[in-house]
């Protein structure tokens, strides 16, 4: 999909097949994420864990059903590693939906995440849901207008 179409049509998915995504189908995804910047190049400073596992995500709330999910972490995390989280997660949204799928920023369900999932010493900062979707992507007309815009140009 070419960018502005795709940044046109992505949208917050909330309905999900129950099918989990495949190692094949996450490879773009979690590339995306490794292309992400990061402040200061510190990658070693985050984590994903990729959670698929039924039983882990029926405990975890505000993820409507979706049969993946994938949460960024931080040992901990300051302003940098949090908008660092969001950026790897907006790469990873991109994505997925570039790839036809469905996916959702989430940060909602970071306080019912089970401590077991999270490695030791991170702090989860920022998710995302994914699943596949029967729905398509359409480009939408956006009101230039939606942000107010205060120029300043030299007379």
């Amino acid at each position: 999909m070419e960018l502005m179409d795709l940044l046109q049509s992505r949208r917050a998915f909330r309905e999900y097949d129950d099918q989990p995504l495949t190692s094949e189908e996450l490879q773009p995804i979690l590339l995306a994420a490794e292309t992400s910047p990061v402040g200061l190049g510190k990658y070693r400073n985050h984590r994903l864990t990729v959670i698929q596992d039924p039983k882990v995500l029926n405990q975890i709330k505000n993820i409507y059903q979706a049969p993946t999910l994938i949460v960024v972490s931080s040992p901990d995390p300051g302003q940098l590693e949090f908008i660092d989280a969001g950026i790897i997660v907006h790469n990873m949204e991109l994505a997925a939906e570039n790839e036809g799928l469905a996916a959702n920023y989430n940060m909602a369900c970071l306080a019912s995440l089970p401590k077991t999932v999270i490695p030791a010493g991170m702090t989860p900062c920022f998710a995302i849901t994914l699943g596949h979707t029967k729905e398509k992507l359409t480009p939408r007309d956006l009101d230039i207008k939606r942000i107010p815009i205060n120029w300043i140009k030299a007379d």
